[in-house]
């Protein structure tokens, strides 16, 4: 017979609330009935009080001491003394064992501090089965093979409750009634049981024991009310802890947006995603059991979803799925976040309970518990996504682009527990799902009331135990991304831009990325795999999700201020392959980085920014449909800074000028990095760690957090506005230089500098987007506002031999819109290059801009013109033409089908399945002789089924069949240095 756990089944067995039912007692010693004179011989056995129980026998000479814990006193006054290093009470059987048992003693110490290890029961020994035991100044359950778990501080003279408790797998230590923590697996190990000691001169105790039972119980139904306690107390403390558990779920049944539910709705997609996109709307969900003890939450949109577990003012995230593939990604339960202040780390949120971490089944979710001193759930919330900086379509984004990105928002609210040094502060988890994609972003916010100044020195706003299978699938970013967050001792600049090399600071010039699989050192039962396996396997080990940033922020929140951290991103794919993983991350930008959809034919006007100068250019792009002027370009200077009427006027002209003609006008600068500003005096600069003088990675920068960031924000907004810009367009943004100054204003140190400096690069581009300015940046700020960035890096190429640059254009491209969608990459084209001018190099100049233009990346063509006579205006004018005709499907994505080598014919598929050209195909030949071939092109991204219709060169439509892979079989032939565009529809 086979069992299948449903979504129905796993929220059944998690919301159960065991009902409340005695224990079973397997054994139970105690001096009942014994009678006895103080500091007289304590008997020879203990008989016990259940039938069929072994005897403990005698060992050496306890006395019976006429005292026993005031809740178990008319049950039996007396207890057993133990003094002497011989002394116990022992059978030759082990008692506690199976799946679900209790095992508690009441114990007094006579000592505070007892050095060793005292063994107060043994169930087995200190090698094979556990100690509840006195070590030190510490209560502690000793495991054989594993070690001591400390449960609490010793008190001398003071009766105390200790407790072990096992059910499902899942172990417990609990004192006085009160569960003190999680333990390894617990029970069964030698052929002993012994109070006192575990073996006559081993491990022995030093005081007073009254009573040990050993009992079981049904699946399900512990209840603290079953141990040996005061009854009457424990039953009202447990009345008042159900009332206050019931009042918690009535809060939560009265949030607004939140959908209740019996039984939670999934509708799986059954579409695939990438080509017909889900319509149903995200939604979230909250299920509460029947007697308001535990609920659940879902939030879901037929693609993906994550459920938490709510119980003891606590909650974990119990599941996260693609829910249309079926694929679980967590592993076992963690903090909701991890947060460090003033040096010490602390949980938000987050269960504990189970037995292990190598899965979790559902059976285990009804024993699970708040982990004590973790911060606590005290409400949460739902609403729409909200926007993280303003934006509106321009710049030839599709105007139908969502803003923020539709669907929900949920926000679970902690708080400090009492007796924390932190009572009084908070902590807002939230998560966004987004309408027909498998996203996730996760956030939080730390509030501080706590009536004083609070660090936040480090944290991990994620902190997930995952599928070590599963986790290749997912695809992990923040928003806390700029080149040196970013960068590793193995990219690709190393070496050209940076240099390598190990040292103190390395941590702040080789970050990255903030998101980390790393080995979990609490998954105990995780196996070790041979070396090979490890290398072949990529280290599946690593099963731990973090995302945090690599130093600091060490950010001081004053009393009454709020921290925020930066957002994380989770695709959930399902699959590993290159092509789809990577394009789900384009959609994934298109979507939530909406200004990357905004494209602009561009000219870089060289050393110039005089009016006269430029209005032929201006006339051209005007004439030809070029949108964006860059003047000067580099080298040529402008200074955003420079406020003075002068700068402002001579700029002023230009954009006036271009506004007649529909162009927009931004300038170049090189901003702060590799920039030194102002003197000595001023101190606006970076102060290198290893040094402690000016400079940084890049020769010198202008420190973000210092009073230069303040005289630069003002001014450029000044500037920009008074000229009448419509860009802002620096390089040198902020990279990531740290900064080790103590007397800038907007950071303390070097551990906060580059935190600050993020903050205040982000600032302004969030300020730009809310001026509807275009903003390109070479970095990768893309979830902050920035549009484009450079398709591939080396300046050297823009200025090598136009055939070489025709080719090595083409692998730029290639090569860069995996990761990215094409318009977010910008191509230049440098005529300066074309020796003789443009008329003469005409097949050139066209095989290079076709190419550009034909990937839909963003094109810069540098130089004075445009065009230098009539044959190569009418050139440009036939591609921006045709650019025109066939616009959507070419900022389509590309789906990559053979890299440009020189060998043979290169080409890729633009594919958009909406659009009424669902494809298109470019080819090119760089051989210097005819090529033909049969090329295999997949459609399937382009949404066509069974066949097409194709035209080659906007020619006659041809209808073809497609094979049951969704592949055309066409033949191309092409001229020497040729190419070629073919159509499906």
């Amino acid at each position: 017979m086979t069992f299948t756990f449903t979504r129905s089944l796993i929220v059944a067995i998690a919301l159960a609330h065991p009902a409340m039912a005695e224990v079973q007692p397997l054994a139970h010693y105690n001096l009942q009935g014994e009678g006895g004179i103080r500091d007289t011989a304590a008997p020879p056995t203990l008989q016990g009080q259940v039938k069929d129980a072994p005897p403990l026998n005698r060992q050496g000479s306890p006395k019976i001491m006429s005292n026993s814990p005031d809740p178990r006193r008319q049950v039996s006054d007396s207890s057993i003394k133990f003094e002497n290093d011989d002394q116990c009470y022992s059978t030759g059987k082990n008692l506690a064992n199976g799946d679900r048992f209790l095992v508690e003693v009441w114990a007094y110490a006579t000592k505070g501090n007892d050095p060793g290890l005292h063994a107060v029961l043994a169930n087995g020994n200190g090698g094979s089965g556990f100690l509840i035991a006195q070590s030190g100044d510490q209560w502690q359950v000793f495991v054989g093979g594993v070690g001591g778990t400390s449960i609490g501080k010793v008190t001398a003279e003071k009766w105390t409750h200790l407790a072990i408790v096992r059910e499902g797998g899942s172990c417990s230590a609990w004192i006085d009634g009160v569960r003190a923590g999680d333990l390894p697996g617990v029970g069964g190990g030698a052929a002993n049981f012994s109070l006192g000691a575990s073996a006559p001169g081993k491990e022995p105790f030093h005081g007073w024991i009254s009573e040990a039972r050993v009992s079981t119980f049904k699946p399900g139904e512990f209840e603290v009310t079953d141990f040996l306690l005061d009854q009457t107390k424990m039953k009202a403390l447990k009345e008042s802890e159900l009332a206050e558990r019931s009042r918690f779920m009535e809060g939560l049944l009265q949030t607004p947006g939140v959908k209740v539910v019996k039984e939670f709705v999934e509708r799986p997609a059954t579409a695939d995603w990438l080509v017909e996109p889900p319509t149903q709307p995200a939604s979230v969900q909250l299920r509460i059991d029947d007697k308001k003890q535990s609920a659940q939450v879902l939030v879901t949109n037929g693609l993906v979803s994550r459920t938490f577990h709510i119980t003891d003012k606590n909650l974990s995230c119990i599941s996260l799925r693609r829910i249309d593939k079926d694929i679980e990604f967590v592993r076992s339960i963690k903090p909701e976040a991890r947060i460090c202040l003033d040096g010490h780390w602390l949980e938000v949120g987050g269960l504990t309970g189970t037995p292990d971490e190598a899965f979790l089944t559902p059976s285990w979710l009804p024993t699970l518990r708040s982990k004590p001193g973790s911060f606590q759930l005290v409400g949460m919330e739902t609403g729409a996504c909200v926007k993280p900086y303003e934006w509106q379509p321009k710049c030839n984004a599709p105007k139908d682009i969502a803003w923020p990105a539709k669907g929900q928002r949920l926000t679970f609210r902690f708080a400090a527990p009492d007796g924390s040094p932190y009572k009084g502060t908070g902590v807002a988890v939230s998560y966004e799902i987004y309408d027909g994609m498998p996203v996730m972003m996760k956030t939080f916010k730390f509030i501080n009331k706590a009536g004083k100044d609070v660090v936040v020195t480090k944290f991990e706003s994620e902190h997930l135990a995952v599928q070590p299978s599963n986790s290749r699938m997912m695809h992990v970013e923040s928003d806390y991304s700029f080149a040196l967050a970013n960068a590793t001792d193995k990219g690709s600049g190393l070496g050209i831009h940076v240099s390598g090399g190990k040292s103190e600071f390395f941590d702040y010039s080789f970050g990255g990325g903030t998101t980390r699989f790393v080995r979990d050192p609490s998954w105990g039962s995780m196996a070790t795999l041979n070396q090979a396996e490890d290398l072949f396997l990529d280290d599946p080990q690593n099963a731990l999700l973090l995302s945090r940033p690599t130093v600091g922020p060490n950010w001081t929140v004053k009393q009454g201020e709020s921290f925020d951290a930066f957002r994380t991103f989770t695709i959930l794919n399902d699959t590993t392959e290159k092509e789809r993983f990577h394009l789900a991350q384009r959609r994934f930008y298109r979507k939530l980085a909406p200004q990357t959809n905004e494209k602009m034919f561009e000219v870089h006007a060289p050393s110039s920014h005089n009016v006269n100068h430029l209005r032929p250019l201006i006339d051209q792009m005007a004439e030809l449909g070029f949108e964006m002027l860059q003047a000067p370009e580099h080298p040529g200077s402008f200074n955003y800074a420079d406020t003075s009427e002068a700068n402002i006027q001579t700029m002023k002209a230009v954009c006036d000028y271009g506004k007649t003609k529909g162009v927009k006008v931004g300038a170049y600068q090189l901003m702060m990095a590799s920039q030194g500003w102002g003197s000595a005096e001023d101190n606006y600069n970076c102060i290198s760690p290893a040094s402690g003088k000016p400079g940084s990675l890049f020769g010198q920068s202008a420190c973000g957090a210092s009073a230069w960031s303040d005289m630069y924000y003002d001014n450029m907004w000044k500037t920009i506005e008074a000229a009448g810009m419509g860009a802002f367009k620096p390089d040198g943004p902020y990279h990531g230089d740290p900064c080790a100054a103590k007397d800038h204003p907007h950071h303390k140190g070097l551990e906060d500098s580059q935190w600050a400096q993020w903050k205040w690069m982000c600032k302004v581009l969030h300020e730009g987007q809310r001026r509807d300015l275009y903003l390109t940046i070479p970095d990768w700020y893309f979830l902050n506002g920035q549009a484009c960035t450079g398709m591939g890096y080396r300046e050297a190429t823009d200025n090598i031999d136009i055939n070489l640059q025709t080719l090595i254009y083409r692998q730029y491209i290639y090569d860069a819109t995996w990761h990215k969608t094409a318009q977010m990459g910008w191509v230049n084209l440098n005529t300066e290059v074309l020796h003789g001018g443009m008329e003469k190099n005409l097949d050139k100049y066209e095989r290079t801009f076709f190419g550009m233009l034909a990937s839909g990346a963003q094109v810069w063509v540098r130089g004075h013109a445009l065009y230098d006579g009539p044959n190569s205006r009418a050139m440009l004018k036939k591609w921006m033409d045709w650019y025109d005709r066939h616009e959507q499907v070419i900022l389509g994505d590309i789906i990559h089908l053979r890299r440009p080598d020189g060998r043979s014919l290169d080409y890729y598929l633009h594919v958009d399945p909406a659009g009424k050209e669902k494809g298109m195909l470019l080819v090119f030949n760089p051989l210097d002789q005819e090529v033909t071939k049969d090329l295999t092109v997949p459609l399937y991204y382009t949404g066509l089924r069974g066949g097409a219709s194709m035209r080659e060169k906007d020619g006659q439509a041809e209808s073809i069949k497609l094979d049951r892979e969704d592949q055309a079989r066409i033949s191309v032939t092409l001229p020497a240095g040729g190419f070629t565009w073919i159509t499906f529809e």
